[in-house]
């Protein structure tokens, strides 16, 4: 092992908890929930445990993989494979980079509601409704909770991988299932939780013959468990040779989307008790939004101001509800960090803390953007966070199919696996996951309405940036060999 101690994980375990971190986010726990009681509730789960099982883990499994076995950022793993694959490395990472500028602008929404929920504000401002739209229209105080988000992200990443970024996750983790639990135990035990409890997982086997739900499950499974070709590739070089990989990749996976299912219970326990204060029966009848940002920033603050007990319970529950949020999205945001650190480290040889300082800032900068005009976010969302990486990790997975060989990662992996990876991978990696990866996308461009100018614009200037960084030199190693 090279380098300095800093850069690698003390133990598995701050390996597995920075994964699950960066897995888990904001659309756990806005939107799985949402897609539950949208495709036929409990009838969701079948279709998306068969997408954790036929595309994410085996996709997480590749990443670790990939990882640990060329110890390397993604334009150096693919550019080993083969130098003309260097670009696709390139893409991902600048494009998890862009990702992570207007991600910075929703915490810092989130940053600024956790002190407007300590105060209660929705009350004095009318609703929650109007006290959002104040608070997007107010680019200072939404800069503030940017500011307040970049420091603490960079002073993580700056510190290292063991000293910061393992720290970080070993806190933030068991912090964010602990008040989680606070929340689903409030949630459930409100008046009415029962009945919206019920349309989250009584099941609607008919829904399974709809195509969407199928899309909806295969596409919440790829995004929320960080499968994008640059983060768990990253946190996989840093562990140690001869480690144990698959099993990690299963606990990742499995506690990643336990926790979606967990909290769904705090959510709509929540919205249970919105339907029985309102005396309605059916969710869709609420005059508030029941999934996204929607459901964050005006339906729970609408529901926790009218908790028994307020304003105090509103403040506590409000509270904690947007500390769980902010820790969800900040374990994610430092997962998007240092795939950019780490691909120019490996490239030209740069300091971490010029380089995570370097990368802040131009965050910063950019994210003011989308701070000025949230109206942004959609249109880039939609290249970034959508469109490029399923067609990037679907080219990830036929590279290392058939150009690599799935049987070299698993004759790597294995003397050291507790669960050993057999031919079953291989049949994943080479036609299932490339398939519905397809599928996924072809149907997404069809559906979509979000291609704009400003999309094309984002998507040319990610793949000029990465054709001019691919075709730079590699730094040379002491005794003149490329890197």
């Amino acid at each position: 092992m090279s380098g300095p101690a800093s850069e690698y994980w003390k133990r598995r375990r701050g390996f597995i908890l920075a994964a699950i971190g960066s897995a888990i986010g904001l659309g756990n726990i806005w939107r799985f929930s949402w897609l539950c009681y949208k495709d036929g509730g409990g009838a969701f789960l079948l279709p998306y445990f068969i997408a954790l099982l036929i595309v994410g883990l085996p996709l997480i499994i590749l990443e670790f993989l990939l990882g640990n076995y060329f110890s390397g950022s993604s334009p150096k793993v693919f550019s080993r494979i083969r130098k003309e694959f260097e670009v696709l490395g390139w893409i991902a990472v600048i494009d998890v980079f862009i990702i992570g500028t207007y991600y910075a602008v929703v915490l810092a929404w989130v940053m600024d509601y956790i002190g407007l929920s300590a105060m209660n504000a929705w009350v004095s401002a009318g609703g929650a409704g109007k006290l959002f739209s104040w608070l997007i229209g107010s680019p200072w105080l939404v800069l503030i909770g940017l500011l307040l988000t970049w420091f603490i992200t960079w002073v993580t990443v700056f510190k290292g991988v063991s000293g910061g970024i393992e720290r970080a996750c070993t806190f933030a983790i068991p912090t964010l299932w602990v008040l989680s639990a606070i929340l689903v135990i409030r949630g459930i035990t409100l008046p009415g939780a029962d009945t919206g409890i019920n349309w989250y997982l009584t099941p609607n086997w008919a829904a399974l013959g709809n195509g969407q739900v199928w899309i909806d499950a295969f596409g919440q499974i790829l995004f929320t468990l960080s499968v994008m070709a640059a983060p768990l590739i990253v946190y996989a070089s840093y562990m140690p040779k001869k480690s144990e990989l698959p099993n990690s990749a299963w606990i990742t996976a499995f506690a990643n989307c336990g926790y979606s299912f967990f909290f769904g219970f705090a959510t709509w326990g929540i919205i249970g008790y919105l339907m029985a204060i309102n005396h309605v029966t059916n969710p869709a009848h609420l005059k508030v939004p029941l999934g996204g940002g929607g459901l964050a920033f005006v339906t729970i603050p609408t529901a926790v101001s009218k908790l028994p007990g307020a304003p105090v319970t509103s403040a506590v529950f409000g509270t904690i509800f947007f500390i769980i949020l902010w820790l969800a999205g900040y374990t994610s945001l430092i997962s998007i960090v240092e795939p950019m650190y780490a691909a120019l480290r490996d490239k030209f040889g740069v300091t971490r803390r010029a380089t995570v300082s370097a990368i802040s800032v131009l965050s910063i900068i950019i994210g003011l953007a989308f701070v000025i005009n949230p109206g942004y976010i959609d249109p880039v969302d939609f290249i970034t966070g959508t469109t490029n990486l399923i067609w990037v990790v679907m080219l990830e997975s036929i590279i290392a199919a058939y150009y690599l060989g799935v049987k070299k990662l698993r004759d790597y992996a294995n003397p050291y696996a507790e669960l050993k990876l057999g031919v079953w991978l291989d049949a994943l990696l080479m036609i299932v996951a490339p398939a519905s990866l397809g599928i996924i996308l072809v149907y997404g461009l069809l559906s979509t309405k979000a291609i704009t100018p400003l999309s094309a614009v984002v998507l040319l200037a990610i793949i000029i940036a990465s054709i001019l960084l691919a075709g730079m030199s590699w730094r040379k190693k002491e005794g003149g060999e490329a890197a």
